[in-house]
């Protein structure tokens, strides 16, 4: 895969939400199976919420590769979040 690319910013950009959202997880819900959490977030309808704090990581990957000149692969992480914002707003106008 070449460095400056569309998908060395898009694949990451789809997975650093998911670890953000175990590192929420981790951080303040640690004493509960990773299983109790999920269906706890869910019940709580929070899954949104937990999920685009998780999209903050995006921001750091972005400044990352906005840093070192990879303007392709910036724009993968910006096309991966708005991937996260579609979804946020489908949940939303379902829920």
């Amino acid at each position: 895969m070449k460095k400056d690319a569309f998908m060395t910013g898009f694949v990451p950009g789809l997975i650093l939400p998911w670890i953000g959202f175990y590192l929420y997880y981790f951080l303040f819900f640690s004493y509960m199976s990773f299983t109790g959490f999920f269906k706890h977030v869910e019940k709580a309808n929070l899954m949104v919420s937990v999920l685009s704090l998780g999209v903050i990581l995006n921001l750091v990957l972005f400044f990352y590769f906005y840093k070192v000149e990879t303007d392709k692969s910036a724009r993968g992480v910006i096309g991966a979040s708005f991937v996260y914002a579609f979804i946020v707003v489908y949940v939303k106008m379902i829920a």
